[in-house]
């Protein structure tokens, strides 16, 4: 899984591979900015689950956290809150 971050978003990839599908994936947000996601494949016996926690800094929006799945690709983004610094 590869992370980036741009001022306005963070961006997660995760390439699963073939025999992947949008349904055999889970993602959970938690407590403290985290999110869990899992990715089975019932069918096979190797390179058939995937599992990930991630944790964000307070500036993640938990509440806008969109995935999409593509080809073997899963794409998360979050985006981030415009934290107001204090004077």
């Amino acid at each position: 899984m590869t992370i980036d971050s741009t001022p306005h978003q963070y961006i997660l990839m995760a390439p699963l591979g073939p025999g992947f599908s949008a349904d055999s994936i889970t993602i959970a947000a938690r407590k403290e900015n985290v999110i869990v996601i899992v990715a089975d494949r019932w069918d096979q016996e190797q390179d058939c689950h995937h599992e990930w926690q991630v944790q964000f800094g307070r500036d993640g929006d938990m509440s806008s956290v969109h995935a999409s799945f593509d080809n073997g690709l899963l794409k998360i983004t979050v985006k981030r809150l415009h934290m107001h610094a204090r004077s």
